[in-house]
């Protein structure tokens, strides 16, 4: 065993000497595939470095107590100072006001008592102490926004803005939040302001949507589950949210595996994809090869010599790519952090993270030996005389049994790893599901299409008879091409369908049926005068309010939330605070799916209305019970009836609705909904954000913008990620046509003693690869509009349209690319002389 190892090492070596020509596309390959999934590793590993590097300044405290509508009480909040320091924040959505230009926006209003940052740092640009930022100066107290609330207002450091009935003057710019929750949902930018300005405002009022913060720093944090303990003990029905520093880690560690999850198998797909790649060089490179192994095998070489020999070159070359991508992946958060610095959304920790190098080395190496070792066994396998004769029909060649059971262990290493790295092993259960299942697809596919063109009979034109006679001659990398471009092709296909349904979805489907805006925190007393106000200025406009309030659902069918089971796509409902409302009428468009709506009068046990889906989520039926908290009081409601919601269409509509006789008398206040004429939106929007300062209207049409943005940047997301597959298949196309070099040349030789001329030659070969490019432009198209209709009518619940144009440019990009890289492949054959071949 030592002697053959001595002797594959040494015959390694004098290979290696000659360079490493024909190891082009190999090393890039394995390179690209590597370095993406070496990038997202360490990306991942950065950031949950450095988000969960402190987990108090994440949350704001060692524990955090969150009421809705209303404050702690005295003896609450004189228990939570004598046992830790205690500091508070209110938050709520309001409008701000531009002084001197007239211009609004909705805004996240934040006001900060001076005990804030209990932890972490809070970066402010310019950089000054937080009291002196929102300090009085010259009967002016301060305030601090975000830069995007400055952009689109045209502001700048030094202007005034009005909140409520108080102008403020902005100090600075927030740069970073330590508490702020990493993905938050918003409508507006921050404004920041003090606490004790707050009350001037006159943004405060009974019913109003503001969410009341304590956020705690005890003596010994590791204490926090005892104090938890004690607080819910001695006030039971405080209706308080709590939440400890030890639960601020898992949500953030829950973002990042699915970030991650999701981010490696598509780097795994790329390194997956570019091992065909990694097929198509090491053909390419046997085949040029093939001299020097016969000269071998005649001398008395053994196949085992032969085999570990350029196993041992592969494994080597292998290796170096698999080092560069890792250097290369390892670098991207250091780059990102240089060039984004504090613009970025979370800190990144630039350090060496071992355990993502020794996983994305493992599937580097394994990748280059799983693509590798059928070539290599079928190339060792060809006996001398055949080999003598310069061209070898591989094909009818087998690799060995040995080689396909190391393949086979080599295949299920690498399983193993995908399984043992990923934070979900169920969708990577998927993953290796579909892209087993793709491959075979794809094989099928193209074995089929070779069969297909067998069976067409010969043309009578001769350039179309040359070219698909070579298309279905032994050896052809027709096959191969389909199987690789096909891929690519297909997912882009598949984004580009998604992304332009989508698209439509927001832009010309929504706004339509949409209302113009919505109205929040409007107080009982204003109704009258807020519908005066719309329709004195026009009879077309379509008004309607509902009362809200928030709570929290706390039990289901009597089991608590914390032990029931509940379906994953309803789980929002019970994530936090929702609004509820009440109505005695049932409200218009509203369909009944089981049960009956209960008589205008009511005024019997509470009764629930809630939605179709959050009951099939939830388990319950009609007679089930629902339990909320409302401003700390338990209200337990027996669900009614269930209701069917389009909530696609933006209409006014709740989950759950009570029964009359239920919420009447708690403090609260009406969300309202507005359709109005186009030509009245601007003016109305100003007079009722100027009439009703405590109310905040949000344009249903900025928000579709924002999802259109939003939208589109994940489109570009995911085409970058379709250009990454892509650019691989394009990499493995070149493998394929770079193995199949030799035939090529093999066939302008005869064609230029049978007196063809250079671009007669080239005619052939263009022809060629157009009838490839049409072939798998046909496919992908065919595959990838399906899986996009699969997807839009599943789980995005979407009517799907074909995007012809889109679909069609994508489809003569890539056949053109097929056809350039196909010729730029094959021009050293057209170049070569007849004579250095025929004296053979």
């Amino acid at each position: 065993m030592m002697d053959l190892l001595t002797q594959s090492l040494r015959l390694m070596r004098r290979e290696l000497r000659h360079g490493l020509r024909g190891f082009g596309v190999f090393a890039t390959c394995l390179f690209l595939g590597v370095f993406a999934v070496a990038a997202i590793g360490n990306f991942s590993a950065a950031a949950r470095s450095g988000l969960l590097d402190d987990a108090g300044a994440l949350l704001g405290g060692d524990l955090e107590l969150r009421l809705a509508h209303r404050p702690a009480d005295h003896e609450q909040l004189e228990f939570l100072q004598q046992n830790a320091v205690v500091s508070s924040t209110l938050q709520l959505r309001t409008m701000a006001l531009a002084v001197g230009s007239e211009q609004r926006r909705l805004v996240e209003l934040k006001a900060v008592d001076d005990l804030y940052p209990l932890y972490g740092r809070l970066l402010i640009d310019p950089q000054q102490p937080l009291d002196q930022a929102l300090a009085e100066r010259n009967d002016l107290p301060g305030a601090l926004v975000e830069s995007s609330f400055l952009d689109r207002l045209n502001l700048a450091v030094g202007d005034l803005i009005q909140l409520g009935s108080t102008q403020f003057q902005i100090r600075g710019r927030l740069i970073n939040e330590p508490d702020r929750s990493f993905g938050a949902f918003t409508l507006g930018p921050r404004v920041m302001i003090d606490q004790a300005r707050l009350m001037s405002t006159g943004l405060v009022q009974p019913g109003s949507l503001v969410d009341y913060n304590y956020r705690l720093k005890l003596a010994d944090r590791e204490l926090v589950d005892d104090f938890r303990r004690e607080l819910e003990a001695r006030f039971p029905d405080a209706g308080w949210r709590i939440r400890t520093w030890r639960q601020a880690t898992p949500r953030i560690s829950d973002f990042l595996d699915r970030m991650e999850t999701n981010l490696t198998l598509l780097g795994l797909c790329a390194l997956l994809l570019g091992g065909l790649g990694v097929t198509g060089a090491v053909r390419g490179y046997l085949g040029g090869k093939i001299s020097h192994i016969a000269t071998m095998k005649s001398l008395g070489a053994s196949r085992k010599l032969i085999f570990t020999t350029y196993l041992l070159q592969i494994l080597f070359l292998g290796a170096i790519a698999t080092l560069a991508g890792l250097i290369c992946g390892a670098a991207i958060p250091w780059l990102l952090s240089s060039l984004l610095g504090s613009n970025l959304p979370f800190p990144l920790t630039v350090a060496i993270f071992p355990r993502v190098w020794v996983i994305v080395a493992i599937f580097g190496l394994l990748t280059a030996l799983l693509f590798s070792l059928k070539e290599l066994g079928t190339a060792c396998r060809i006996p001398p005389a055949l080999l003598f004769r310069g061209y070898v029909e591989t094909r009818k060649k087998t690799s060995g049994t040995g080689v396909r059971v190391a393949m086979t262990i080599t295949a299920a290493l690498l399983i193993a790893v995908a399984l043992f790295s990923s934070a979900d092993q169920r969708l990577a259960w998927w993953f290796i599901s579909g892209a087993a299942g793709c491959f075979v697809l794809f094989h099928l596919l193209a074995a089929l299409v070779i069969k297909l063109m067998r069976m067409v009979p010969r043309p009578s034109q001769p350039l179309l008879r040359l070219a698909l006679t070579s298309l279905k001659s032994p050896g052809s990398p027709a096959s191969n091409i389909i199987f690789s471009l096909g891929i690519g092709l297909t997912v882009l296909v598949l984004i580009v369908q998604i992304q332009g349904n989508l698209n439509s979805l927001v832009t010309t489907t929504l706004p339509e049926k949409a209302p113009t805006f919505f109205f929040f925190d409007l107080q009982p007393q204003q109704i009258e005068s807020f519908n005066a106000m719309l329709f004195e200025q026009s009879q077309d406009i379509t008004f309607e309010a509902s009362p809200t309030l928030r709570g929290r659902i706390t039990a289901i069918a009597g089991v608590p939330i914390t032990e029931r089971t509940i379906d994953p796509s309803v789980r929002w409902a019970i994530r936090g605070d929702r609004f509820f409302s009440y109505a005695a009428a049932m409200p218009a468009g509203t369909r009944i799916t089981a049960g009956d709506w209960w008589p205008d009068d009511y005024q019997g046990p509470p009764l629930l209305s809630i939605t179709s889906d959050l009951a099939a989520g939830f388990g319950v039926g009609i007679g089930d019970t629902i339990s909320v908290s409302i401003l700390g009081r338990t209200i337990t409601a027996e669900i009614a009836n269930l209701r069917s919601v389009d909530w696609s269409t933006l209409e006014l509509n709740f989950a759950l609705i009570f029964a009359p006789g239920t919420l009447e008398q708690a403090p609260h206040s009406f969300l309202a909904a507005a359709h109005l004429p186009e030509e009245l939106e601007e003016q109305l929007y100003r007079q009722i954000t100027s009439a009703f300062p405590n109310v905040s209207a949000v344009s249903v049409r900025e928000i579709l913008a924002n999802v259109a943005r939003n939208l589109e940047h994940i489109g570009w997301a995911f085409k970058g990620m379709a250009a990454i597959t892509l650019l691989t298949g394009f990499l493995v196309l070149i493998g394929a046509i770079s193995a199949d070099q030799h035939r090529r040349i093999r066939d302008a030789v005869i064609y230029k003693v049978c007196g063809s001329t250079r671009l007669d030659i080239l005619r052939v070969f263009a022809t060629e690869f157009l009838i490839l490019g049409l072939i798998t432009g046909g496919v992908s198209l065919f595959i990838g509009t399906l899986a996009a209709f699969a997807v839009l009518e599943g789980p995005l619940n979407s009517d799907f349209q074909l995007q012809g144009m889109a679909v069609l440019l994508t489809l003569l990009t890539g056949i053109a690319l097929t056809m350039i890289l196909g010729l730029l492949g094959t021009w050293k054959a057209l170049g070569q002389k007849a004579s250095s071949y025929l004296h053979r």
